[in-house]
């Protein structure tokens, strides 16, 4: 060792000869450099010295190697220099830890900085004689993992421990802020490859949060996709260490791109696939997030970017039925938050679905069966009526015009979902005019047959069974009827509803009379209920007028019509929300009429029946909504003889 302080003047010497003007001095040089590389790879290989004198003479020489050169201006001075470091590095192991900061920041600098110019001039003119960008990329990134550095890199990696780190990392993200507008794409890559290498392991959990902040805006603005792939890959190998919290807003941010542009879209499939691939532990617990974007993205427009998601797609899913079940729901609500939004409207023209969506449900239909379709239309009228009303108001009538004649066909199952997606639609359009289009169809449907126990309309009663199986193709559920005509009554215009007074009282007293399951009955008592609610607010906005006759005729014929029925139904049937949904609309109906007064009050056959109801109604909710009525009653009629009275005198 007692060489080893003389180290640096020496190799000072070599390298001042080696740049000497003379031919014969350089050659001198060039062999005491030899010799010094030989004398200080011996002094710093731990197999053949201590480990503390390892680590003095590395104290003494990688310095000056490092600053004096690699960073030398002399060609010869720089290969020999990058030659010896790595040398030294092979041989030194856990001694080469102290100085490892300094060596792991002048190796990656100089896989930028010494890298072959002539592939930049190739680059600029990489267009004009056909060499496509991502071969040089991969080019470039081949002939790096192949160099001096990036061997010395590897070195490095393997005697790096955590108190390395905390000295390396901190000093590498500061460098990185500081010099990010004029590092090459390459370098940035060696770079962070580094130090998010999955020989690091968990040692890099600390540094993962800024780690994060300075990959992902990377990954999402780097142009090429190789760079682009490089960078998605460190982000996967930090997002392995990454804390629940980062690792959900990580891949929250990454899902969010499939709405930007190509890049932006490109950057999404990119940094999935490599989760996929690098952090697939970390990645199942997200697939809610993942799927329905991978799902919707498959058909877009480009053939690169849906090619690649078209990939995506085949590594998560065995069977495309099963997978589209389990995430039906999050597929339609991300659809319908990408229609609903501005930046989707702007982007693509959409009118009701753009051609993107409309693939993807017409997908989900193709597999789940076309009542999935229904469903997931009724979805869209729900969250994206007022874009799509505004976009093209045909589109609604449009809408309206293919789920009504759906509701017209045979098959059960796909009746009933028609069904429920008219309701849905209807109220999610709010248009006055659905009433004169939808009602007539729902009444033809109602009146098509009689009802039998399971609340289904069939052609005939009592029939052979061959013929019941026959008639089955036809049946209808009332109790969706029923409310798709009270959706109808919400958004209707009261004239529209005074026009169809007879069909509508026809209705509401056919069911409340025939031996339907409470279900049903429920229905219609709401049905009468927004008709009720209709009602009561014209003739609360017409105070100072009279009343339309035709609003006091219907008024009157529910007052006559309905109650008795509705006291007989909390009389049979013996089902607290029945006797709760049938009070609330019998005090509603009284409460109407007894707005019309002064009209002569008639006399209430059902009262003494509503009064032993509320003396044996348990349910304390019915029972004092009866109470109600009767009071109403009575005040009623008490009003009526005061009237009678007045006119007398």
């Amino acid at each position: 060792m007692s060489v080893a302080k003389h180290l640096r003047k020496l190799w000072s010497a070599a390298f001042r000869a080696m740049d000497d003007i003379k031919e014969t001095v350089r050659n001198s040089g060039d062999k005491l450099c030899r010799a010094l590389t030989s004398l200080t790879v011996r002094l710093s290989d731990v197999s053949l010295t201590g480990v503390s004198e390892a680590r003095q003479t590395m104290d003494i020489v990688l310095p000056f190697l490092l600053t004096e050169g690699i960073l030398s201006k002399v060609d010869s001075i720089r290969k020999a220099s990058i030659g010896i470091v790595m040398k030294l590095a092979k041989g030194a192991g856990i001694a080469i830890r102290p100085t490892l900061s300094d060596l792991v920041c002048c190796m990656l600098e100089s896989l930028s900085s010494l890298e072959d110019q002539g592939l930049n001039y190739v680059e600029l003119h990489a267009a004009n004689v056909g060499i496509q960008t991502e071969k040089l990329e991969n080019l470039r990134i081949s002939i790096a993992k192949g160099s001096p550095m990036w061997e010395t890199l590897d070195l490095c990696i393997k005697v790096v421990d955590s108190e390395a780190l905390d000295q390396l990392v901190p000093r590498l993200l500061s460098w990185f802020d500081l010099e990010l507008a004029s590092i090459q794409g390459l370098g940035w890559y060696c770079q962070l490859y580094y130090i998010t290498s999955s020989k690091v392991g968990v040692e890099i959990k600390p540094y993962t949060s800024r780690l994060l902040r300075l990959l992902f805006p990377v990954v999402k603005d780097e142009k090429s996709a190789a760079s682009k792939r490089a960078f998605a890959s460190a982000c996967a190998i930090v997002l392995k260490h990454a804390a629940p919290t980062q690792a959900e807003m990580l891949i929250d941010d990454s899902a969010a791109l499939h709405n930007g542009d190509k890049n932006a879209q490109v950057s999404c499939a990119i940094l999935l696939k490599s989760y996929s691939s690098m952090a697939s532990d970390v990645v199942s617990g997200y697939l809610a997030a993942i799927i329905p974007v991978i799902f919707i993205s498959r058909f877009e427009d480009d053939k690169f970017v849906s090619g690649l998601f078209e990939e995506l797609w085949e590594e998560h899913t065995s069977s495309e039925r099963v997978a589209l079940q389990l995430y039906l729901e999050e597929i339609v609500s991300l659809i319908c938050e990408g229609i609903g939004s501005s930046s989707w409207a702007s982007k693509r023209s959409v009118s009701i679905l753009n051609l993107q969506s409309a693939q993807a449900i017409s997908k989900l239909s193709e597999v789940l069966g076309k009542d999935a379709l229904l469903y997931a239309i009724a979805a869209l009228s729900v969250s994206c009526n007022k874009a799509i009303s505004s976009d093209d108001p045909a589109t609604m009538n449009e809408i309206l015009s293919v789920v009504s004649s759906a509701c017209t066909k045979k098959a059960k199952k796909y009746r009933e979902a028609a069904l429920s997606c008219l309701e849905q639609v209807v109220k999610a359009f709010g248009n006055q005019e659905f009433f004169n289009v939808v009602f007539p169809l729902l009444y033809e449907m109602f009146t098509s047959g009689t009802l039998s126990q399971s609340g289904k309309a069939t052609l005939v009663v009592d029939a052979a069974k061959a013929e019941e199986d026959q008639v089955e193709k036809f049946s209808v559920p009332h109790n969706k009827v029923l409310d798709c005509m009270t959706a109808c009554i919400h958004v209707a215009h009261i004239n529209d509803i005074l026009g169809q007074q007879k069909n509508l009282m026809h209705v509401l007293i056919a069911t409340m009379s025939s031996g339907l399951p409470w279900t049903v009955k429920i229905s219609a008592l709401s049905s009468a209920k927004e008709l009720c609610s209709r009602l009561q607010k014209v003739l609360d906005d017409s105070q100072e007028s009279p009343a339309n006759a035709n609003i006091i005729s219907l008024v009157q014929e529910l007052f006559l019509s309905m109650p008795p029925q509705i006291v007989e139904c909390i009389s049979t049937v013996k089902v607290a929300q029945v006797h709760v949904t049938a009070s609330e609309s019998l005090l509603v109906i009284i409460k109407l009429y007894q707005k019309l007064q002064p009209i002569r009050c008639i006399d209430v056959q059902f009262k003494d029946e509503l009064v032993h109801l509320y003396e044996v109604e348990k349910n304390g909710e019915a029972k004092s909504l009866l109470k109600k009525c009767i009071d109403t009653l009575e005040n009623l009629k008490q009003e009526s003889v005061q009237d009678d009275s007045m006119c007398m005198s």
